[in-house]
């Protein structure tokens, strides 16, 4: 009953996460390397490790997304992963590990270093006093020019406030 309740909830919200693109919040230049949102969402119920990864062809984006999806994600997010053109773009992906309450994970910039980019990440797991009913797992995940450079995240902790 309840997972048919999240489902008839969720499963709009997805339709409009995964239909639309947001630009990234970094203005082109000074080492700004412009991205676009592919999905940014928790997923209920869903048990799984933290993923911080890039992937850089079909065969990579395939598993990437395939892992994405395991441990209850099935059901929230497509079996195919959204269309990428790798002839000329790539896709980083970050996500927490199943965290027992309201959480999230944010890309909130990359730069162009000497030979790496790096990806400011915001990792929020929920506040010590939250209480939920289920467990979720956030994730994001970004689209962006083609590059052969190493890729390094630079990690911030935070915390998502209960309510």
């Amino acid at each position: 009953m309840l997972r048919s309740y999240i489902l008839a909830v969720a499963l709009p919200a997805l339709a409009c996460n995964g239909a639309s693109y947001s630009n990234s919040p970094s203005e082109p230049g000074s080492g700004n390397v412009a991205f676009e949102t592919i999905l940014q969402r928790s997923i209920p119920g869903q048990t799984g490790d933290r993923i911080r990864e890039v992937a850089r062809d079909d065969a990579s984006w395939t598993a990437l997304w395939n892992r994405l999806r395991q441990g209850g994600g099935e059901g929230f997010l497509p079996a195919q992963p959204p269309a990428v053109d790798f002839s000329r773009d790539m896709v980083i992906a970050a996500a927490l590990e199943t965290q027992s309450c309201i959480s999230k994970v944010t890309i909130r910039n990359v730069v162009q270093g000497r030979g790496e980019l790096v990806v400011d990440l915001l990792e929020a797991p929920p506040a010590p006093s939250c209480v939920c009913i289920t467990s979720e797992r956030p994730l994001h995940v970004v689209r962006l020019r083609k590059s052969s450079d190493r890729v390094r995240f630079d990690v911030e902790r935070g915390v998502t406030s209960c309510g």
